[in-house]
């Protein structure tokens, strides 16, 4: 990882803020409020955002601008969303195709999603946005793969590959030819039939199947008499008798031979058609990273809308200003009709920077001490925040200190857990740390919780 890119989150802040798993039943994570991706590709990295939130000012604002493009224009957004559902999972399929492993449905999926990367990328260019500009120039619909596909597959190919009729028909002589015997023999069956009984002058004569000696002509007793003598008799019935011929058998075996020689030559130009879309690999992948891009994109765009989010603003300051701040999870928990209480947040590096936070029990200080580190965090990856405003400079590192628990298998008392987290804590700060601690020094006596608690705020401050 490049740790120069990212902000720095430890396992016990990925925990503690519930960012995308809960040691807890029935909880809900921030990963599954914000999760409104249209594709699979798009939710896992959404996952990857979160976890894995910006330090840089450049790249931020490009996220920011570009979901405040889309919130502006929702018919925009629509029109993008409709057609990334279609996608799918472009990122899996494609990368099926590098271990030569792909259906033919899937690749009649892969040339879908390239009609639709095509939809994309002409909206996007029609747009004027410059960062929709940029994506579009990256997009490459692989038009030549896509036509050969679109001509060579079969509209509706079964899912395996050894069901049969995948290639198209006009694309192989000698596989339309045999598909001819092997399909088309019914008509000449029946000609065999009308043949046969004109010239035997038996109206009664049927040809049929059966897996004991292929094809035969069936005679009623009215009509054995009449039988010429080159035909072969076979079988004695009650009523009839089962006789072959010479050109029912020549026949018989064209066709099963067909069959074979159907499947050798769809295997053969399945390969090399496989073969042949594996050279845009890397294309693909490309576009699939940048439709993921832009999945989650539209997501944070419409969860502004929904959400009632607000851009924040970021800078390089030592300043955290939130004004009407609210927790994202919390909020779409509530009861119908209940408002969430709003609080607002000031902390710098002059007159506020340390803020201590008292109060009876159940009144909501673990909820905004998580609520400021959940807006930090959604700001730096780009997305709106739960807030009526919010100016927020740059975070490098976010710590938390949370709760109680112990770890008694490997010898670890509640107080050696949460002596082990807070120096984790004091051993990597930095400057533009936060860090938020929720009842510090709790897992001992109330003197030398104090004590603890003292000890640690003054280290912070100066």
């Amino acid at each position: 990882l490049e740790e120069d890119k990212y902000v720095w989150l430890d396992r016990f802040t990925i925990r503690n803020l519930e960012l995308v798993s809960s040691p807890h039943d029935n909880a809900v994570t921030l990963f599954e409020v914000l999760d409104q991706t249209s594709t699979p590709m798009g939710a896992r990295l959404l996952y990857k955002w979160i976890i894995m939130p910006l330090k840089e000012l450049k790249p931020i604002e490009e996220r920011l601008g570009m979901v405040e493009y889309l919130v502006k224009d929702e018919a925009l957004l629509e029109l993008f969303t409709n057609h990334i559902k279609q996608i799918g999972d472009l990122e899996r399929l494609i990368s099926k195709v590098g271990l030569q492993r792909v259906g033919p449905r899937e690749l009649c999926a892969l040339k879908k999603a390239l009609y639709h990367i095509e939809s994309v990328k002409k909206i996007a260019e029609e747009s004027k946005n410059p960062y929709l500009g940029v994506l579009a120039e990256q997009l490459n619909p692989c038009l030549t793969i896509r036509e050969k596909l679109e001509r060579e597959l079969q509209q509706d190919p079964p899912a395996l590959l050894i069901k049969g009729n995948v290639i198209a028909d006009g694309i192989d002589e000698e596989l339309d030819r045999l598909r001819k015997i092997a399909f088309g023999g019914k008509d000449y069956l029946v000609e065999i039939q009308k043949r046969e009984a004109a010239s035997t002058g038996i109206p009664s004569l049927k040809v049929a199947f059966n897996n004991v000696f292929g094809y035969y002509l069936e005679v009623t007793h009215t009509h054995k008499d009449k039988v010429p003598e080159e035909w072969i008799r076979k079988q004695t019935l009650v009523s009839a008798e089962r006789y072959i011929t010479p050109e029912l058998k020549e026949y018989e075996e064209q066709i099963l031979g067909a069959e074979e020689k159907i499947q050798v030559i769809e295997v053969r130009m399945y390969n090399e058609l496989m073969f042949q879309v594996s050279a845009y690999i890397k294309q693909i992948q490309l576009n699939a990273f940048l439709i993921a891009q832009l999945d989650v994109l539209l997501c944070f765009a419409q969860l502004a809308i929904k959400n009632h989010y607000v851009k924040p603003e970021i800078n390089l300051d030592k300043t955290l200003d939130i004004k009407g701040g609210r927790h994202p999870v919390i909020e779409r928990r509530l009861p119908v009709g209940e408002d969430y209480i709003t609080n607002d947040v000031f902390l710098d590096n002059e007159s506020q920077q340390i803020i201590i936070i008292t109060g009876p029990n159940m009144s909501g200080k673990s909820a905004i001490l998580r609520q400021t580190g959940l807006i930090v965090l959604m700001a730096q990856m780009g997305s709106f925040v739960p807030a009526k405003t919010a100016s927020i400079g740059l975070v490098d590192k976010i710590f938390t200190r949370v709760g109680a628990s112990d770890n008694l298998s490997s010898g670890e008392s509640t107080f050696m857990v949460e002596m082990n987290e807070t120096a984790s804590i004091l051993n990597n700060i930095s400057d533009n740390s936060l860090i938020l601690l929720d009842e510090i020094g709790r897992g001992t006596s109330t003197y030398d919780g104090i004590s603890i608690a003292w000890a640690i705020a003054e280290f912070l401050h100066q």
